[in-house]
């Protein structure tokens, strides 16, 4: 072991001896003796005695006092004694019962004095005010001085109304799709035999057409209010609607345009149809074919485009 170590043993072990020396150490009694010697005052000439010595100079005074039992005492005055004192008490009793019943006296004399004032003083006030005993009878009535809001009439056009108005307008055009008297129609056949779903769908997409209802994707004029054209897919068996759920997977043979007779735009409707087919055709690298099987040439076109703009009701289109 290292020397500071047995040093700090040696200095805990001596610390910890003169603790315990100081708590089992038995203190002595400090308290002030009677046989100390006194002071004198020097004016008075008297002793000085200190205050802690006075307590026992009395308590010491008090047990020196020793009263002698007297045996021939009569029995009498100590019946008189305790006669008197219970007249004392008795005689106490009835002075505090006196003095509480004249104080609820007292109180009750001020309250039916300030009843009778209280009723003097409405009285008084009636007398003086006659009209006021007539009670008041409680009613309704109009307040002339509300203001008035005015309302004035609606004439700008709602926003709700003209969303509501124009999603009307396209179903009612979608619907004229049943109803049409009669069609043109173009389709459009890719070089390649087929194409994917996938590929059908992002070129109608791509071209501003959607889906909607009859199951066809359809186009609307620049400011989406009137149906221009509409597109079926065309399969093994013939014009068909589309399911969005199944053409990732489906093979389409080509896509059919076509024009629904009469159009209040029939010219709009029937450029936009031609320019959009061959805008298609030039994507999936394939041709427009009219509905005869005809591929669409320019004579073609126009014959088709007067045909159209020409169309009247109950006519039908002929080659």
């Amino acid at each position: 072991m290292e020397i500071t170590t047995i040093i700090g043993i040696v200095f805990a072990v001596i610390m910890i001896l003169l603790g315990l020396f100081w708590l089992l150490k038995k203190p002595n009694d400090t308290a002030p003796s009677l046989e100390s010697a006194l002071q004198l005052n020097e004016e008075s000439q008297q002793p000085i005695i200190p205050r802690h010595v006075r307590d026992q100079l009395q308590v010491d005074c008090i047990e020196s006092q020793r009263i002698e039992p007297v045996l021939n005492e009569p029995p009498a005055d100590h019946a008189v004694v305790h006669e008197s004192v219970s007249l004392d008490q008795a005689q106490i009793d009835l002075n505090h019962q006196q003095t509480v019943s004249t104080l609820v006296q007292a109180d009750s004399v001020a309250e039916d004095s300030a009843r009778e004032t209280q009723r003097l003083t409405a009285e008084s006030i009636l007398v003086a005010n006659p009209l006021e005993q007539k009670p008041s009878e409680q009613g309704f009535s109009l307040n002339n001085h509300i203001n008035k809001a005015e309302i004035a009439e609606f004439n700008e056009e709602s926003s709700i109304l003209d969303a509501h108005l124009h999603e009307q307008k396209v179903v009612d055009d979608e619907c004229a799709l049943v109803t049409a008297e009669s069609f043109i129609a173009f389709n459009i056949v890719s070089n390649h035999r087929v194409l994917s779903g996938d590929k059908t769908l992002k070129v109608l997409l791509k071209y501003g057409l959607r889906f909607g209802e009859m199951k066809c994707f359809h186009r609307y004029n620049d400011d989406g209010s009137k149906l221009l054209f509409s597109v079926l897919k065309i399969t093994e068996e013939g014009t068909e609607g589309f399911d969005l759920e199944t053409l990732s997977t489906e093979e389409v043979k080509g896509l059919a345009c076509f024009l629904a007779l009469p159009h209040n735009d029939v010219q709009n409707a029937f450029d936009t149809m031609v320019s959009i087919s061959g805008l298609i055709a030039r994507e999936i690298s394939g041709a427009v074919y009219d509905q005869d099987n005809f591929e669409l040439t320019p004579q073609l076109r126009e014959y088709w485009r007067h045909q159209a703009i020409d169309y009247k009701s109950g006519k039908t289109l002929g080659v």
